[in-house]
């Protein structure tokens, strides 16, 4: 007898499939962390542009104040003068979109802390598969989200 018979043949497809299947599975594994690499990548930029905007306006530290699920703050400080309530509002609004527009869905909470030690802490949320090990540190991380937070001084 020589060749294969149509039983081994189906035998090796069968192994080959399962072996195929398992690759696709590892690379769906593979393009989900980068998805969340990319995600916390945009954060760490977010929090960083922020931190900036703030130094640039010590004296409205205390009105860069923004809730998970509250309105989004509104004003437009380049056409007319603006106190400095005002100008962190409006800042916060502009900050707020281009998060947004980068990770749609994604949250954001800020509170600042004014006196002799001021302090900003700040947690951002985007949409994904909630997995112990990255929020179970985050206090307040809405469920069904990933979530990062970081706190700075001026």
């Amino acid at each position: 007898m020589q060749g294969f018979s149509i039983l081994e043949a189906m035998a090796a497809l069968m192994v080959l499939n399962l072996l195929c299947l398992g690759l696709m599975a590892w690379q769906l594994q593979a393009m989900q962390a980068q998805r969340q690499a990319l995600a916390l990548q945009q954060a760490v930029a977010m929090a960083q542009d922020l931190g900036q905007r703030m130094q640039v306006h010590p004296g409205a530290w205390q009105w860069y104040q923004l809730e998970m699920d509250g309105a989004t703050p509104a004003g437009d400080c380049r056409q007319s003068a603006c106190n400095a309530q005002q100008w962190a509002q409006s800042d916060l609004g502009e900050w707020l979109n281009e998060w947004r527009q980068r990770l749609p869905q994604a949250r954001a909470r800020l509170q600042t802390t004014a006196g002799s030690d001021p302090v900003a802490d700040l947690l951002l949320a985007w949409p994904g598969i909630t997995e112990q090990t990255l929020t179970a540190s985050v206090a307040g991380c809405p469920p069904s989200h990933h979530c990062w937070q970081t706190s700075w001084r001026p």
